[in-house]
């Protein structure tokens, strides 16, 4: 009796193990369950979130886009240029310095000493087909090099009288062989140079517009003669 008791208790205990084990394989299935449906709600979360940012930034490069097009043009970034460049105290001191255009320019992506001192060697030639002789303190072309351009020149002379001399023989320079496409001026500051701009764009179209009159610059100032018939 004894035997079978403890039989029976034994074989209890055992399905009361099994059960347990059941239910314990069931809550871990169903924790499984809610893992994988947060993992679910998660990546959807997650998604639309994803979604959401994507379509904002969409959004603010649009228009980012749009405006900043607009703001940076061309012919804004040129006039806040302008601006700024009239705006720039000029302390530079010109009394000396004599521009030259078209002269020939030595090939190259940059410059170097030979390419400065063939420049040297073109004004002296210059200076001569003028009849002068003259020191010449520095010699540089302005602006960035380019293939499709020649840069202007400054020449800068020893002194303001050797300048003024140069300029009343500038019209000179037509006659001869060597350098009737070159032309020569006074170094002008950003100011001068625009006030001069729109002196000739004046100057040429009342040339234009008035056929029976002749209009010529003097000293800076547009002066009208009568043609006579």
């Amino acid at each position: 009796v004894v035997r079978r008791g403890r039989r029976s208790s034994g074989i209890n205990a055992e399905y009361g193990l099994e059960k347990e084990l059941i239910n314990c394989q069931k809550q871990v299935i169903d924790l499984q369950k809610k893992v994988i449906e947060l993992q679910d709600e998660g990546l959807s979360a997650a998604k639309a979130v994803s979604d959401t940012v994507k379509s904002e930034m969409k959004t603010f490069s649009s228009v980012i886009s749009t405006n900043c097009a607009a703001a940076v043009s061309p012919s804004k970034l040129q006039a806040a240029f302008k601006k700024t460049i009239a705006s720039t105290p000029d302390n530079v001191d010109r009394s000396c310095n004599l521009m030259i255009f078209n002269l020939e320019e030595e090939k190259g992506s940059v410059d170097t000493a030979a390419t400065v001192e063939e420049d040297r060697k073109a004004v002296e030639k210059i200076l001569e087909e003028l009849n002068e002789k003259m020191k010449l303190t520095d010699v540089k072309r302005v602006g960035a090099k380019s293939e499709k351009k020649t840069r202007p020149m400054i020449a800068t002379l020893s002194s303001r009288e050797n300048l003024l001399t140069l300029l009343k023989k500038a019209r000179e320079l037509k006659k001869t062989k060597n350098f009737h496409s070159v032309y020569i001026g006074p170094d002008r500051t950003f100011e001068e140079r625009e006030s001069r701009r729109k002196t000739l764009e004046t100057l040429k179209r009342l040339r234009s517009e008035n056929s029976e009159k002749q209009y010529v610059l003097r000293k800076g100032v547009i002066v009208c003669n009568e043609i006579s018939g």
